[in-house]
């Protein structure tokens, strides 16, 4: 009985070591997603604002493209009545 009593303390003493080992193996799992997660947001942040600025720079192209699309109707439609003039 003693025995098995001394055995039964050596594999609560293990299983306190091991299960103590498997949370600190959980935390430093945990840490590394979190670093990794960390690290993604932020390359995602980098990106949303590459974007964002290239956004602008669309919009502000787009309405010089439609401002000279504008004048280059205006001007056609000059050029046409004098057409229809010379005629």
């Amino acid at each position: 009985v003693a025995a098995l009593l001394e055995e039964k303390g050596h594999l609560a003493a293990e299983n306190r070591a091991l299960r103590e080992q498997l949370d600190s193996d959980a935390a430093g799992a945990a840490a590394k997603k979190l670093l990794r997660l960390q690290t993604q947001v932020e390359e995602l942040q980098e990106e949303n604002y590459r974007l964002e600025s290239g956004k602008e720079e669309l919009r502000a192209r787009c309405s010089r493209l439609e401002q000279e699309a504008r004048g280059l109707q205006v001007r056609a439609q000059e050029l046409s009545g004098l057409a229809g003039e010379a005629r």
